[in-house]
């Protein structure tokens, strides 16, 4: 499926869903054995660049791009991913910074090295076993 399409679906999704019922929903899809395989780099990459550049009506783009980038990476059958959701310093009004990424292997994927120092991990969703459907 392309990141385009991803974007659209997990777009609805968030706007009507909470974050919980969108990432079991997304452990939920029957991944498909590929011989294709993309480094999650390039995944992360491409949501980037194709999140950035779409109208996003309300919805974070880390928290979009991080979910694109899951569901893309879950597709692939890639294991040990975690999304996760930081809170930062309050604002002038109170409000705390917030930043969603995704980690490989308790690393960030496409981040800044110090998202410990800037931000409190508040939820972190490890992606569950998958299980393959053969074609």
């Amino acid at each position: 499926m392309s990141c385009l399409l991803w974007c659209g679906w997990v777009w609805l999704w968030v706007r009507w869903k909470t974050l919980p019922e969108v990432l079991d929903h997304l452990d939920r899809l029957p991944v498909r054995a590929s011989a294709e395989s993309v480094p999650p780099e390039t995944i992360a990459q491409t949501a980037r660049a194709v999140v950035h550049r779409l109208p996003r009506f309300g919805v974070g783009e880390c928290l979009l791009r991080s979910l694109v980038t899951y569901a893309m990476l879950r597709h692939q059958q890639r294991a040990d991913i975690s999304l996760v959701l930081g809170a930062g310093a309050l604002d002038s009004f109170g409000r705390p910074a917030l930043h969603c990424w995704i980690e490989i292997n308790g690393q960030p994927l496409l981040e800044m090295d110090n998202l410990g120092k800037c931000f409190r991990v508040m939820f972190r969703h490890r992606m569950p076993r998958l299980t393959t459907l053969t074609p």
